[in-house]
């Protein structure tokens, strides 16, 4: 049995995954955890994907931070365009017996696209003929355009200051399919880009209400009138985690009007809505003479395209020797799916030519980044900083992770809260207080052990008053009273205790990562960035 997993399926699982994040389908968190040394603190011990091993690091689980949707994002291989290099061209039928310039045999990982020092990202077109490309694209415009060095570019999209700050590295681009516009037009994040009357209706002596139904939440959206019939619909709220939309108009005393909703993103740069709303669907880009044959008859060749698009057309050149030397495209049509190329001669005896024609994607140049430029990772970035509540200060961690769909401390619903901790949090006497350090080992008269993780001044008074406790095992009360095994110190009493927020049992654990002890400080920022590859 031959089977193939293509690399569309690995897009489209980054895809899957990015959104789950994107539309709150899940809810995913990144982790710290472990205060306690490694053996050697300069080499962390490498994970093990066991079930023990991963009980260990929940146990040592300090706090999570929530990924939210704008700490996400789709990513692309990094190409700089720089002069002299010979880029590859877009081509439907990179294969093993036609490989690209670079010895890529799949679309996928052809070096077909370049990022340029002001960060636009551009598709080579056409490379004319595996030359070296000279001139650097500029041009943000919605057509395909051909430089001087022969080189036919699109430009795609330009990578916005926020996602080159948080996701561009020397590896990865971010892409993102931002506008209802281009073809699918669902293939985006889920947001309502807006919404257009197609019939305005009449008998109208109010404004109608107007009902969003579809698979996401949130989005709402109000109509004005002209008249007696429904004139705009204005959108109020987004929403999130819509695939698909559809609009009702209720109320208001009249009847017929209707309308229809595209979905986009809020984050949508000009340039690239532009260029998506600009894509032309399946263009005959390029025809590829693959045999030039014999005996042809120069303005004798007509080449008739066949297929499911329309208006594409293109011209033959025969050279004295009667061999097709090239094939132009004088139209590319749009709509096409498949092309076939009909060599047509009236008089002539031509015989052994071959032609392939190369078909843009179904999107259209530009009309989905994500799918054309092959996007199958998902970059997550998150910032650990002091001013969240339950952000570890004045510790270490040495591990971080991400884990999904926690469950609160008492196991009665889906933690989804901004940060948490698995910690119990207690107030103690300013003369209890100092017995009690970072790391030391505490048990309580009720059979608890825990491990102080931090100490801190929770009222401003410069006197610290709150211990962070990391439950080893279970047993606590309000009424408890402490034993500090390190140090030997007794009878210390709670005046509060707090509960965890979080079940550190909950949750799948998708990514951990050991490393060299990080030490927090209340005045720094850790940005930890993950890649994950499909």
């Amino acid at each position: 049995m031959a089977l193939l997993l293509r690399k569309a399926a690995r897009v489209e699982n980054a895809r899957s995954f990015y959104r789950d994040i994107f539309n709150e389908n899940d809810f995913f968190y990144m982790f710290a955890s472990r205060a306690r040394p490694w053996d050697d603190e300069t080499t962390p011990e490498t994970p093990r994907d066991s079930q023990y091993y991963q009980s260990e690091y929940r146990h040592d689980m300090l706090f999570v931070k929530r990924i939210q949707a704008s700490d996400a994002v789709l990513l692309a291989p990094r190409y700089d365009w720089t002069s002299g290099t010979v880029y590859d061209q877009y081509d439907d039928e990179y294969a093993d017996n036609h490989p690209a310039y670079s010895g890529a045999t799949n679309l996928a990982d052809a070096k077909f696209f370049v990022v340029t020092d002001e960060f636009n990202v551009y598709k080579c077109i056409e490379n004319n003929s595996d030359a070296q490309s000279t001139v650097k694209p500029t041009s943000t415009g919605t057509d395909s355009f051909k430089l001087d060095d022969g080189y036919t570019w699109k430009f795609m999209f330009q990578i916005g200051s926020a996602d080159r700050t948080k996701f561009l590295n020397v590896n990865y681009i971010p892409v993102r399919k931002v506008s209802g516009a281009g073809n699918p037009a669902f293939d985006v994040n889920g947001e309502l880009d807006s919404i257009t009357v197609t019939a305005g209706g009449s008998g109208y002596t109010s404004a109608p209400t107007v009902v969003i139904e579809g698979d996401g939440t949130g989005a709402v959206a109000t109509a004005s009138l002209s008249g007696n019939a429904v004139d705009s619909i204005t959108i109020t709220s987004e929403g999130r985690g819509y695939s698909f939309a559809f609009i009702k108009l209720t109320g208001g005393g009249g009847t017929g009007a209707t309308a229809t909703a595209a979905l986009g993103s809020s984050e949508t740069p000009s340039l690239q809505s532009s260029v998506e709303a600009a894509a032309v669907k399946g263009t005959l880009d390029r025809i590829v003479v693959t045999n030039g044959g014999v005996d042809y008859v120069e303005g004798d060749v007509t080449i008739n395209v066949k297929g499911d698009g329309t208006g594409a057309t293109a011209a033959a050149s025969v050279n004295a020797a009667g061999t097709i030397t090239a094939v132009n495209v004088t139209s590319p049509g749009f709509g096409y799916t498949f092309v076939e190329l009909e060599i047509v001669q009236t008089v002539g005896s031509g015989t052994s030519a071959s032609l392939r024609p190369v078909v843009a994607p179904n999107s259209g140049h530009g009309g989905n980044p994500p799918r054309e430029l092959f996007a199958k990772n998902v970059g997550v970035t998150v910032s650990f900083t002091s001013d969240e509540n339950d952000i570890i200060v004045d510790n270490e961690f040495r591990q971080v992770g991400i884990i999904k769909n926690m469950h609160n401390f008492d196991e009665t619903g889906s933690f989804t809260s901004s940060v948490g901790t698995p910690c119990h949090v207690v107030t103690v006497s300013s003369a209890n207080v100092t017995k009690f350090n970072l790391d030391d080992r505490v048990t309580t008269d009720d059979g608890g052990e825990f491990s102080v993780i931090q100490i801190i001044d929770t009222t401003g008074n410069g006197t610290k008053d709150t211990v962070y406790l990391l439950e080893k095992f279970p047993g606590i009360s309000a009424s408890s009273t402490f034993t500090n095994s390190t140090t030997g110190d007794t009878g210390m009493t709670i005046n509060s205790l707090t509960n965890p927020e979080i079940s550190n049992h909950s949750g799948e654990i998708l990514y951990i990562d050991n490393r060299r002890p990080i030490t927090r400080d209340e005045n720094q920022v850790e940005t930890l960035k993950v890649v994950f590859n499909f």
